[in-house]
């Protein structure tokens, strides 16, 4: 090879790494990771910031981690709950700005006004407080193939939810599970709520373990959400209790199943 040919190969090889690394300066890297086992999503919404950080002991002591979806404003108060949860590995979800239903939302304006007005501030709040949320989740679960198309271009997954119905068992309902090696295609994922439990025929603890065994044995991923984190019934909100959520952790490790938050999802 002459002096010249090296020379080319040189600085070809140069501009690759300057490429490369201004990609990397441009776009943070994601923490997703390539999901191989079935395991458990848990998320909590809204600015139940007091209860949340009070949980966090039990969640370390089981070593759960897990995805809290804030709507309102980024403030003070919102930054400083943030800032504990992500210290204790748990991740950080879009609400929206006002806890509206995206679908009549969408239809009585546009799916851009209810991105103007309802995501992006709040992401730039967000990224303000050095949190870039890959995932939202529905107020009410509310959501449409127009919603879903339009917050898939914002966010890497949507969280929605369903009811199952009465005698039904939520172990039988496949829109509840996903298997792990397919979570990469689902853009919006349907969760089990676990509000409540185990008082409620859909969510009592012989309903939640047959789940959790049977995305254990399925090699599935099964996301749950709550609300408040409280051991008796409070003034308002929809609540479960540590003693519920020992329950299930403890169930989920029984069946060595993991944790995993939204970020980690493909």
């Amino acid at each position: 090879m002459n002096r010249q040919s090296i020379f080319v190969v040189v600085v070809a090889a140069l501009a690759s790494i300057v490429s490369s690394s201004d990609v990397c300066a441009d776009e943070p890297a994601s923490s997703a990771f390539d999901v191989d086992r079935g395991g458990v999503v848990m998320t909590f919404d809204d600015r139940n910031f007091d209860d949340w950080v009070n949980a966090i002991p039990l969640f370390d002591r089981f070593g759960v981690n897990a995805t809290f979806f804030i709507n309102g404003k980024i403030d003070e108060q919102a930054v400083k709950a943030i800032r504990q949860l992500k210290s204790h590995g748990h991740a950080i979800g879009s609400h929206s700005v006002h806890h509206l239903k995206a679908v009549e939302y969408c239809q009585d304006h546009s799916p851009e006004v209810f991105l103007r007005n309802e995501i992006r501030p709040q992401l730039e709040a967000f990224q303000a407080a050095e949190v870039t949320p890959t995932s939202f989740a529905y107020p009410m679960s509310r959501n449409d193939a127009v919603t879903d198309e339009t917050l898939l271009t914002v966010f890497r997954h949507l969280r929605t939810g369903k009811n199952v119905g009465d005698g039904q068992r939520v172990c039988d309902v496949d829109a509840f599970f996903v298997p792990a090696s397919r979570i990469h295609q689902h853009g919006c994922l349907i969760a089990k709520g676990i509000d409540y439990a185990p008082t409620r025929p859909d969510r009592t603890f012989e309903q939640i373990d047959a789940a959790l065994t049977r995305a254990a044995e399925n090699n599935e991923i099964l996301v749950f959400y709550a609300h408040r984190i409280c051991a008796t019934k409070p003034d308002g909100g929809h609540f479960v209790t540590p003693e519920a959520l020992t329950q299930i952790f403890s169930k989920a490790e029984e069946l060595k199943l993991p944790f995993y938050t939204f970020d980690q999802l493909p």
